[in-house]
């Protein structure tokens, strides 16, 4: 029997950074993982995206280069050449974290685990007992009627990326942070996209005004957007499918993406064996430190269905381990950055313009395009804007929403200032140099105040 201080169900960046956190502060840790190292996000999600995200960035570059006075006659892309470089890539990331195993001490088992009881599991026909056990085993695709993922024409997002060549034309059965992101990458790379969304708006839990921009740009790209549409009927044939919606639209596309949810990966674990609890969706119930109602047992990441994002992940598991060694820290979820890597970028934090008002009532709301900053008008991205919302009464700041050229890197800047419980006041406090993108969020949070410069 393998007898361990902390053992980790995973090794997405939940688990694996968790494991390297916990080794470092002295606890004896083993991982289990049935997969890949490095999990989801690493070989089949935020990396190979992002990494194809940029070949997109790239060839939308030289289709407008003549806008700089340079001539590019003409171009050519080897997509599959492409993707070997982009699982070279993945493959170097895994090989990293199997360093960091090995230099701390790791054990690694390659094996899906079960709980036996409350501190025992077996993996891989291997028997392991430890002190304190962290859940870390994410989501996966769920298949939505009437689609049922074949793998050849309807496909997940895992799928998507085991394509050596690129569709002539891909319909996109969700309208989320997921489908947005492939459908700017394959539009860039010459898919005809077509969105097919059931809510009344794409990316319907962001601030109104950025799924109002990103879909007037997006259209402007040629991508189709169909909203309040459901798909009623898929008809395979051998050069692809032929969708039906209940609005009477026929789609016809080479292959489709479906990405209209996940669920958690509990089946198999036995945890009605260790006595945690789930919701109604299967979603492992935890307390603000991730604690679940088994004594000893933590759950972490997509698996606990607060936030499903692969850096919440981690932090969630920085925090299980301080409580496992006697500190109580919580994270503030309102305070929690995240980037939407769409053409341009979306980057957001905390409640959207009608959330604020729902809950502070009296708000100031200030914005700043990105067409009267000097940075942006340098590099030719104007499209977009930065706003900030913040409580009328006290100057909390309440929340930011940023779309534009690096939205993903600059909100971090307004993340620290929740943290930091900084006010509006102290975001135009702060000196931004010039010329920079980040100038936008000092006018944007004088524009609050009615004091912005170049508005």
């Amino acid at each position: 029997m393998i007898q361990t201080d902390l053992a980790i169900i995973g090794s997405g960046p939940g688990g694996y950074i968790t494991a390297i956190r916990a080794a470092k502060m002295g606890l004896d840790t083993t991982v289990i993982e049935k997969d890949k190292l490095g999990g989801v996000c690493l070989n089949w999600g935020c990396m190979p995206t992002k990494w194809l995200y940029h070949l997109a960035q790239e060839v939308d570059s030289l289709k407008k280069v003549s806008d700089m006075g340079i001539t590019v006659d003409s171009f050519t892309l080897d997509y599959a050449a492409a993707v070997k470089k982009m699982q070279n890539m993945v493959g170097k990331l895994s090989r990293s974290i199997q360093h960091h195993f090995k230099t701390h001490n790791i054990k690694l088992i390659k094996a899906e685990a079960s709980f036996d009881s409350q501190a025992r599991l077996t993996a891989g026909g291997q028997k392991i007992k430890a002190k304190n056990i962290i859940i870390a085993a994410g989501s996966s695709p769920a298949s939505v009627a009437p689609f049922e993922l074949d793998q050849k024409y309807i496909l997940s997002n895992r799928d998507l990326l085991q394509l050596k060549e690129i569709p002539s034309s891909l319909a996109i059965i969700g309208g989320g942070i997921v489908g947005m992101e492939f459908a700017y990458i394959f539009s860039a790379l010459g898919s005809q996209v077509t969105i097919v969304e059931v809510l009344p708006s794409i990316l319907g839990s962001e601030d109104r005004e950025v799924s109002e921009l990103i879909t007037a740009l997006y259209e402007e790209k040629g991508i189709k957007i169909l909203t309040s549409t459901n798909i009623k009927g898929v008809d395979i044939k051998k050069s692809g499918l032929i969708l039906t919606t209940d609005k009477g639209h026929t789609i016809e596309a080479e292959k489709a993406l479906v990405s209209v949810g996940r669920k958690p990966n509990t089946e198999g674990l036995n945890l009605d064996g260790a006595k945690v609890r789930q919701d109604s969706k299967g979603y492992i119930e935890v307390d603000r430190f991730g604690a679940t109602t088994a004594p000893g047992i933590y759950a972490i990441g997509d698996i606990n269905g607060k936030y499903p994002l692969a850096h919440v992940a981690a932090a969630e598991g920085k925090i299980a381990v301080d409580h496992i060694l006697g500190v109580e820290k919580i994270l503030n979820y309102q305070a929690v950055p995240y980037a939407i890597f769409t053409s341009p970028q979306i980057g957001a934090m905390g409640l959207t313009e009608k959330q604020a008002q729902q809950k502070a009532g009296e708000i100031k709301v200030g914005r700043f395009p990105f067409t009267h900053n000097g940075r942006a008008l340098i590099d030719g991205h104007t499209a977009g804007f930065t706003k900030v919302i913040t409580d009328a009464s006290t100057g909390e700041i309440l929340g930011a929403h940023i779309i534009g050229p690096d939205a993903g890197e600059l909100i971090h800047v307004m993340a620290l200032a929740k943290s930091s419980e900084l006010l509006a006041e102290d975001i135009i406090a702060n000196i931004y140099a010039h010329p920079t993108l980040s100038e936008s969020l000092l006018e944007a949070g004088e524009d609050v105040f009615g004091l912005a410069t170049h508005i």
